[in-house]
């Protein structure tokens, strides 16, 4: 019965065929008619009571066949997908009601149960806006997404997103409302906010921790280091009279000035410069970055290589500290390949925002520090400070952009600043420069 059900239904859902069906029957039916009639007719019957009989028993012909065939079929195919729909909605795990025109509820799933708190049958009848008081009595341009303010029927009030639609009914006028509760997700948001602020602040006083700190420092270390740096200059020749090893003095100096270079990016960090914001070009600060770098790539094997568009792309900023930004990267970058590698620079636009991507092919961030790269004190080096990547973004963020660092799936690390451009419409196609190490560099 329902392989014939669902073969009648596939050739039932076109409307020509329902009609050519339809024209079959009638017309067999009335064939049969006409063979049979003429033996059960008396001859002496006139032809009003012939067509009468004919028109009968064609009736009682067609009426069963077109049921067996057409309505029977159809019928159960409606009570097939009207069961179907309800189970669907009855066991949806979202809150489905419909409503009338006039906005009475006229009926609702179970899952509308527990997210207004009500029983079976407890809000048919009633009006929408009592359990969803924000909602408009005019809705145009169906179907729409509201988020509005449900009532229980305790009173307690909480947020959903609601969706309204047309129901598919030539009987009455029909509108459904998917219903789903936000109260789980504001909730999450809102702690997901909180912890973002609970961060901002714990930075705020590392920042503040640390310029105390970097004060005393200052003040305690810098002065008398300075002093220690000038007497072993001033000094150098007779102490080599004296017997005092060379190679002992430039080790002292060399630990004189890691030491200052600590002190510096402490102070650094706890009191940055102020930012002295111009339209400049992104290649001029490349070209610059690439001449201070050169001699140490030469020294290292390192193939230096930095790809930009022709065309000028500028930004307004501190040239000085984007350059300091990008020093910093590519000096990372040659610590981790201290014996040869590649460095390559990029420069691309996306929109009104130009990213700079520094790759190396060194042996990459070490899992354990990706997640505190840019954390105060946060360094693998044996002699790192862990000041200089907090810098790098904090410079970024100074110019309104980000700062992001990575490993590479084949080998190394990868740093990508991204800063608004000042003249996003002035993009190029990219040309790519290999650089000589041993000789000046140009982007």
């Amino acid at each position: 019965m329902s392989s014939r059900i669902s073969a009648l239904s596939t050739i039932l859902r076109s409307p020509v065929r329902i009609l050519a069906l339809v024209l079959s029957l009638v017309f067999i039916a009335e064939v049969a008619v006409m063979l049979v009639l003429p033996f059960i007719t008396p001859v002496v019957m006139d032809e009003a009571l012939r067509a009468i009989l004919d028109a009968f028993l064609l009736t009682m012909v067609c009426a069963p066949a077109l049921w067996l065939v057409i309505i029977g079929p159809l019928r159960q195919i409606a009570i097939q997908e009207h069961q179907r729909s309800e189970t669907i909605v009855a066991n949806a795990s979202e809150s489905i009601l419909t409503f009338s025109r006039a906005g009475a509820i006229l009926s609702y799933n179970r899952p509308t149960w527990d997210l207004l708190a009500v029983t079976a049958n407890q809000l048919i009848g009633k009006p929408i806006q009592a359990t969803i008081p924000d909602l408009p009595n005019e809705l145009e341009n169906l179907p729409i997404g509201l988020r509005l303010t449900a009532v229980r029927s305790n009173g307690e009030s909480f947020p959903i997103q609601v969706s309204v639609s047309e129901y598919p009914s030539e009987a009455q006028f029909i509108r459904i409302a998917i219903l789903r509760d936000l109260t789980w997700s504001e909730q999450a948001e809102k702690e997901r906010l909180e912890r973002v602020r609970e961060t901002e602040a714990l930075r705020a006083q590392q920042m503040a921790t640390l310029a105390q700190l970097a004060t005393g420092v200052a003040h305690e270390i810098r002065n008398p280091l300075t002093s220690i740096k000038m007497l072993i200059q001033v000094n150098l020749a007779s102490f080599e009279k004296a017997g005092l090893p060379t190679a002992d003095l430039e080790l002292v100096q060399y630990e004189i000035r890691r030491m200052e270079r600590s002190i510096n990016s402490l102070l650094e960090y706890a009191r940055p410069e102020k930012c002295e914001f111009v339209e400049f070009s992104i290649q001029d600060v490349l070209r610059r970055t690439a001449h201070l770098i050169a001699g140490r790539c030469a020294l290292q094997n390192i193939e230096l290589e930095i790809e930009s568009p022709n065309n000028l792309l500028k930004i307004v900023g501190d040239a000085a500290q984007i350059q300091q930004l990008l020093l910093n990267l590519s000096l990372n970058a040659l610590d981790a390949m201290p014996s040869s590698g590649r460095l390559h620079i990029t420069v691309a636009t996306r929109d009104s925002l130009l990213q700079i991507a520094v790759r190396d092919t060194g042996t990459g961030i070490q899992p354990a520090m990706l997640d505190q790269l840019f954390t105060p004190f946060s360094t693998t080096k044996p002699n790192g400070v862990g000041l200089g990547l907090g810098i790098c973004r904090r410079i970024a963020e100074a110019h309104h952009g980000t700062l992001i660092g990575s490993n590479q799936p084949e080998g190394g690390a990868e740093f990508i600043l991204t800063i608004p451009m000042a003249n996003p419409n002035a993009v190029g196609p990219s040309k790519s420069s290999s650089i000589s190490a041993s000789t000046n560099s140009t982007a």
